[in-house]
């Protein structure tokens, strides 16, 4: 992205006046709504910066794209989106948000937005494709990931810290004197599942545990739609020979799930299993018992979000990973097991 562009090389690239382009990016009338579109879509390709106003005050816009199926997930998501909304206005900055599907993604487009405002940063939240991103990294502005990272690619990302926070569940469970703890979690779905995984793996391995193979669902069915359908998970559990005397699940959702086809099952929580999961989502304090489990701060992760993508923009730097720790939050999930594990 190159510094100080002006409103004459976007007039160059596009080969019309520069006159137009100022139309254009003041919003003034004079020039066609394709034209102002292609004008903006190339001042963002060319990393052009809105000029300050009297006061040396300058509006910033930052992007926010969210995919698709966040839509589905919007008690987690939501939280976080609103607090990026807010500490934005709180810089004085605009965060238009907008949802990508998984034909852009496959195509590699940007929203509509992208063609009608200057923008100085993009924000994506929640899980990409990886190819998609790059491409997002190719256009030279400074981006920051929220909730996720991924191996193969160098940027900027704002996460939590989930390997950290699932070793101290896990180890939570040790101390109540669980020995038999299984896990469930599709690990080749998101990289927080396999860093929650890689974090009860550690405790384990710390505690001289075993890992109970037979007692984990790490493939990715069903659990890919385990949220669309949950039932789905009823066949693995009537397959097991023995239960463990723990589940920690990889998130809330599959902890809630997990709570209720045990109960349809005779299976008495905590009493007979103990079942933890992560997030703290809505449904996690209303499950039926309430859920033990991790608290993802999706406030803060919002916020670190901005600041970090505004400090990209002002300074630079190379990229950075920020890991945001959660809060545990004990319920009436989990107990000693019967018969010390």
């Amino acid at each position: 992205m190159g510094k100080h562009v002006s409103m004459q090389q976007i007039a160059d690239a596009l080969g019309i006046s520069k006159n137009a382009v100022s139309l254009a990016l003041s919003g003034k009338p004079g020039v066609s709504d394709s034209l102002r579109d292609r004008i903006f879509g190339t001042a963002n390709q060319l990393g052009y910066r809105a000029r300050t106003d009297a006061e040396g005050r300058r509006t910033r816009n930052l992007l926010v794209l969210i995919p698709t199926y966040i839509r589905y997930e919007q008690g987690f998501y939501r939280e976080i989106c609103w607090a990026i909304d807010r500490r934005a206005k709180e810089n004085g900055c605009r965060a238009v948000i907008c949802e990508v599907g998984e034909g852009m993604e496959e195509k590699k487009e940007l929203p509509a937005q992208w063609h009608q405002a200057v923008y100085e940063g993009l924000l994506l939240v929640g899980v990409f494709r990886e190819s998609y991103v790059q491409h997002l990294l190719d256009l030279g502005m400074p981006l920051v990931i929220v909730d996720h990272d991924y191996d193969t690619l160098r940027l900027d990302a704002v996460v939590t810290a989930n390997t950290t926070e699932a070793y101290r569940i896990v180890s939570y469970l040790v101390g109540l004197g669980h020995r038999r703890i299984g896990f469930i979690g599709a690990i080749g779905m998101t990289r927080s599942f396999m860093e929650r995984w890689l974090g009860y793996c550690q405790a384990m391995s710390e505690a001289g545990l075993a890992v109970p193979d037979d007692c984990c669902l790490t493939a990715e069915a069903p659990l890919a739609t385990l949220h669309s359908q949950p039932a789905e998970l009823r066949s693995w559990l009537d397959g097991l020979t023995a239960y463990p005397t723990a589940w920690f699940c990889a998130n809330d959702m599959i902890a809630v799930n997990l709570l209720r086809m045990l109960s349809d099952m005779g299976v008495r929580v905590p009493a007979d299993i103990s079942v933890a999961g992560f997030d703290d989502i809505e449904e996690a304090a209303a499950a039926q018992p309430p859920l033990t489990t991790v608290q993802v701060q999706r406030e803060q992760l919002g916020y670190e979000a901005v600041d970090f993508l505004i400090r990209k923009i002002d300074y630079g730097g190379n990229p950075t990973k920020l890991s945001i720790y959660g809060a545990f939050i004990e319920r009436a999930s989990c107990a000693a097991p019967l018969g010390g594990g």
